[in-house]
C-alpha cells in the first residue's frame, strides 16, 4: 500500500528521473537513507518498474488523439496494414461493443492530425470515424 511520501516521491520521478536523491530527499523531507529505502521498496514490489530518458526535438508539443473506428465489415486485416503506414499511429487495439478499433495517434501539430484521421477515415472499409483529442494526461502508468 502507497502511502502519501510514497506518491510524492512516483510524483517527482515521474517528471525528474535523474534527481539526486538528496534534493529528492530534501523536498520530501526525509534523510537520504530513508528517501534510497523507499525507492528500492518501490522498485523492489514493481511500482517502480524502470526510469527511461523521453527524448523529443526542438519542440517538445504534440498533439495526442484517440480514433474510434467502426468497420463496414469484420474481420478487416488489411486495414491493420493501412494504419502501420502513418508512423502517427502508436497503438491500434480491436475493442468489444459498437465499435472495433481504438487507434491512439500522436501528431506534432493539428495539421498532421486532421491530414492523418481524414486518410483514415476515407479508407474503404471505414464505416465511421471519431476524434477525440487529449487535452491534459492526468495520471499514467507504464
Amino acid at each position: 500500500m502507497l502511502d502519501a511520501t510514497d506518491r510524492e516521491i512516483i510524483a517527482i520521478l515521474s517528471k525528474e528521473a535523474r534527481i539526486p536523491i538528496k534534493t529528492l530527499a530534501a523536498r520530501i523531507n526525509l534523510s537520504r537513507s530513508a528517501t534510497s529505502e523507499r525507492i528500492t521498496r518501490l522498485e523492489n514490489n514493481g511500482t517502480i518498474r524502470g526510469y527511461r530518458a523521453d527524448i523529443g526535438g526542438l519542440d517538445p508539443t504534440h498533439i495526442s488523439a484517440f480514433l474510434f473506428i467502426r468497420l463496414s465489415r469484420t474481420p478487416m486485416r488489411e486495414i491493420l496494414d493501412v494504419l502501420a503506414a502513418f508512423p502517427e499511429v502508436k497503438r491500434v487495439s480491436s475493442v468489444s461493443g459498437e465499435l472495433d478499433l481504438v487507434v491512439e495517434v500522436v501528431a506534432p501539430s493539428m495539421e498532421v492530425l486532421n491530414n492523418v484521421r481524414d486518410a483514415i477515415a476515407s479508407t474503404d472499409g471505414v464505416k465511421d470515424l471519431t476524434t477525440t483529442v487529449i487535452l491534459r494526461d492526468e495520471f499514467q502508468r507504464t
